[in-house]
């Protein structure tokens, strides 16, 4: 049984659990790309798979915490098996569609978010061997916490905003002035049209005037 002290505390992260959820929602719809399925990039999977899975399972955790006479044990462990789960399939995905060497950090989160899972089932077997466990219930209120960290930072990054850290901002920076192997840059626009005859002399060229002005010279 979830202690009386916690009631308002897992009320408050419904609420916001719920709000953060619908602002997902809003988040997908308006980002800067609409590519969506398998067309959607890879960083758009994982990000939101990580942002939504993290803030349902925060939600439904809260929610079980303020059902009354209710053990935090099977939804503990309900939700850590749907996280594993969704943890492995992003895993297979990201292995099926290999990553450029700029992706391979952004993906570093799915090892993470996985272990968390596995912490989130092994508390939550403890929860179902002795419900009023408290040092069990503070564990799964730390880990809601974590859980709205982690999906608020994949939900910015997935709209397009920059990274703010220092450690980002300078390797961004970095790349930027670098530029990656893979990529080319396009020349001055006088390179790309260099050769190339502008249209209105092509069509200068073969009109009737130019063509009767040629066969008089030719037969001058």
């Amino acid at each position: 049984m979830v202690p009386s002290t916690y009631h308002a505390y897992f009320g408050g992260c419904a609420s916001v659990a719920g709000t953060l959820i619908g602002l997902l929602f809003v988040a997908i719809s308006v980002s800067p790309h609409k590519d969506t399925g398998p067309r959607a990039p890879l960083s758009f999977h994982v990000q939101s798979g990580v942002a939504f899975t993290t803030l349902v399972d925060a939600l439904v955790i809260a929610l079980a915490a303020l059902l009354p006479g209710t053990s935090l044990g099977p939804a503990s462990v309900l939700l850590a098996g749907s996280g594993i789960s969704a943890a492995t399939g992003m895993a297979l995905l990201s292995l099926w569609r290999w990553p450029g060497r700029r992706q391979i950090w952004g993906l570093a989160v799915i090892p993470m978010l996985g272990g968390l899972f596995i912490l989130q089932l092994l508390n939550g077997i403890r929860l179902l061997q002795n419900p009023a466990d408290r040092g069990s219930v503070h564990a799964q209120a730390l880990l809601v916490i974590i859980f709205f960290v982690i999906g608020t930072t994949r939900a910015w990054q997935m709209i397009g905003a920059r990274n703010t850290r220092v450690l980002a901002l300078a390797g961004g920076l970095v790349r930027e002035r670098s530029g990656s192997p893979g990529e080319r840059r396009p020349g001055p626009p006088d390179r790309q049209i260099r050769g190339r005859r502008p249209v209105e002399s092509r069509r200068r060229c073969h009109s009737p005037a130019a063509l009767r002005a040629g066969a008089r010279k030719s037969s001058g």
